[in-house]
């Protein structure tokens, strides 16, 4: 009877960690994403996010598994892969090894543009609510309202 229970007990377990540490689900479509060139206003854009976020290291800092979006990007009629930044790498000003709430990528059509430098950086809030994306002469924001929310998401991405 007891080698039943340790059984039913490893059995939960093992299917606990198997659902932990399988990756969830992470798309959104962003409709009017405001388009920046050269710090000018230049039009609206579309963005559909088709990714999967996967558990990463292991932070011994906060007892938790670090996390990595890893995907496709669709802006506009040009398709990019995600390539993961370990946000964990170093710490922040106080100390602290953290995310802040943020996966942040490099988007290439393919693998040789991020070694060639011509890549695109991706940040986006855990929750999607926000979306900057950054290259040498174009900036996407999302969301955009007004000339403040710009600066907001700007300084959100930067913490």
């Amino acid at each position: 009877m007891k080698k039943s229970y340790k059984l039913i007990l490893l059995v939960i377990v093992v299917a606990g960690i198997i659902l932990f540490m399988s990756p969830k689900s992470f798309k959104h479509y962003y409709k009017d994403v405001q388009v920046y060139e050269n710090g000018n206003k230049v039009s609206k854009i579309d963005i559909k996010l088709d990714g999967k976020v996967y558990k990463g290291r292991f932070i011994w800092q906060g007892l938790k598994f670090s996390e990595e979006l890893h995907g496709n990007i669709t802006i506009g009629d040009k398709n990019y892969s995600l390539s993961p930044v370990d946000l964990y790498e170093f710490p922040d000003l106080d100390g602290n090894y953290t995310d802040n709430g943020i996966y942040e990528s490099l988007l290439s059509s393919n693998p040789e543009d991020i070694i060639n430098d011509k890549y695109l950086t991706f940040y986006i809030t855990h929750d999607k609510s926000k979306l900057y994306i950054i290259s040498d002469s174009e900036e996407f924001i999302y969301p955009y309202n007004s000339d403040e929310d710009y600066q907001k998401v700007k300084d959100r991405m930067y913490r």
